[in-house]
């Protein structure tokens, strides 16, 4: 009996009927808004300051300009975040950090793995909240200089 009943869900749910609803009722699917696409929260820079002293991110970076308690102490394992970094896409930002085998902002060969694709940083999605990600971002942004070449109009 239990097996009859697992079966029409999984063929209900095939052909879009619910199990127990009339079959003249359609259920709806959700869709995407039209137009959709993911936008980073706002963050707070001061409080990303904050969680990337605390997750000890100075130990292979360096953050031009920022007044940090500790420096580097890795030997430059991974890159200075220039202003430059602070100028790519926060959803990049984001993305480099959670995932950071994925893809590498620049071509120096020694911040990558040993695919010669994705970067050396570890992972730090056991420990870091969603809300010290999105910080850390804002602080990255905020360090961010003029574009190449001076103010645009």
């Amino acid at each position: 009996m239990q097996r009859t009943l697992v079966a029409l869900m999984v063929l209900g749910e095939v052909a879009g009927v619910a199990v127990g609803s009339r079959a003249d009722e359609k259920v709806a699917r959700p869709q995407l808004p039209k137009g959709w696409t993911f936008v980073l929260p706002a963050g707070d820079a001061d409080a990303g300051q904050a969680a990337f002293a605390k997750m000890e991110c100075y130990s292979c970076h360096r953050v031009p300009g920022a007044q940090m308690l500790k420096t580097r102490s890795s030997g430059g394992i991974g890159p200075d975040l220039t202003p430059a970094y602070g100028r790519l896409p926060a959803a990049f930002l984001a993305e480099s950090i959670i995932d950071s085998h994925r893809y590498i902002a620049g071509t120096l060969e020694a911040y990558k793995g040993l695919d010669q694709v994705s970067s050396k940083m570890g992972d730090y999605s056991s420990i870091m909240t969603v809300r010290e990600l999105i910080d850390i971002v804002a602080f990255l942004k905020s360090r961010a200089g003029p574009p190449p070449g001076g103010p645009q109009p």
